[in-house]
């Protein structure tokens, strides 16, 4: 496949989700910085973010995204340097 033809489709596929409020699988994964193969893997298991399937393609809306990323929040908590020793 020609790759000049490859990069226009993803460009066509992220305008088309962007108009549903949808992230495609590709932005997923340069966001997350993980590998397709890990967001299939996430899917498998019932774990990341909610996702669409529309025809072959996985779109994930941007509110199940910003749910997702919530749940993963992290609190600090300050340790004493007692604590610590």
């Amino acid at each position: 496949m020609n790759t000049d033809s490859t990069a226009e489709d993803l460009d066509r596929v992220r305008e088309l989700a962007r108009s549903l409020d949808c992230l495609p699988e590709e932005d997923l994964c340069l966001l997350a910085r993980i590998a397709p193969a890990t967001a299939e893997a996430w899917r498998k298991r019932g774990r990341g973010p909610a996702y669409v399937l529309v025809g072959n393609r996985y779109l994930y809306p941007k509110q199940a995204l910003s749910d997702f990323l919530h749940t993963l929040v992290r609190e600090r908590r300050p340790v004493s340097a007692k604590g610590m020793l």
